[in-house]
């Protein structure tokens, strides 16, 4: 009977410890969202980089996404399960709303995309300006010519994304962003490889060595 009543015990107290992480679960502060962040979007279309900028305007959150294309207002919401951004784009003269629903951890977002109620969906991934994050697209120069970019996913140490061609045509890339370097693999059945560079004062640069082709190459974001 005794070893009955501590395991009773024992259920009531992980139920309650399991409310108590209900109810104090809280949503992000103000200085949390408030910035500029760097995100790429995905659809049933394509990728999208993107740049929102957050503001505190008496004591509500705003803010603006730019590049989808232009600059659009955006309704910003926050509660125990993150932080949701609202706004519409147009496609073909129609206004098409759009729902991001993310977290945030520390500088980093990420979380799911919502288009037009439900008839598409996608997720997103992005970095707050100022943390050296590399999501977005940059634009390559180098011994490979011009028109080539970058389209890069970038949490934590790890980068994934892609190398555009200047035909339109993509390779696969995978890899790591530490301390300022950078160090990737092509993951594609065509052609396979590596990309080195180092990160500073805002910029990318560094060499390739890809399906037997070598070279140098810089990059500025888009």
């Amino acid at each position: 009977m005794a070893s009955h009543t501590r395991v009773v015990r024992g259920v009531v107290a992980a139920a309650i410890l399991g409310w108590a992480g209900v109810a104090f679960a809280q949503a992000p502060a103000a200085n949390d969202v408030v910035g500029t962040w760097n995100i790429t979007m995905t659809s049933p279309v394509g990728t999208h980089p993107t740049t929102m900028a957050i503001r505190e305007d008496g004591g509500q959150l705003a803010g603006t996404i730019d590049g989808l294309p232009g600059a659009t207002p955006v309704v910003v919401t926050t509660s125990e399960k993150g932080v949701t951004f609202s706004f519409s784009v147009d496609y073909q003269g129609q206004p098409v709303p759009v729902v991001m629903a993310g977290k945030i951890t520390g500088t980093d977002i990420k979380g799911s995309v919502d288009y037009a109620d439900g008839a598409g969906a996608g997720d997103f991934i992005g970095s707050k300006a100022g943390a050296a994050s590399l999501s977005g697209a940059w634009a390559i120069s180098g011994d490979g010519g011009d028109g080539y970019s970058f389209m890069f996913t970038h949490e934590g140490a790890t980068v994934g994304g892609a190398l555009r061609m200047p035909d339109g045509n993509e390779l696969p890339l995978k890899g790591t962003f530490e301390n300022g370097r950078l160090s990737l693999t092509v993951v594609s059945d065509s052609a396979s490889g590596t990309i080195d560079g180092t990160y500073d004062a805002g910029a990318l640069k560094g060499r390739y060595d890809i399906a037997g082709s070598t070279g140098t190459w810089s990059a500025v974001r888009k």
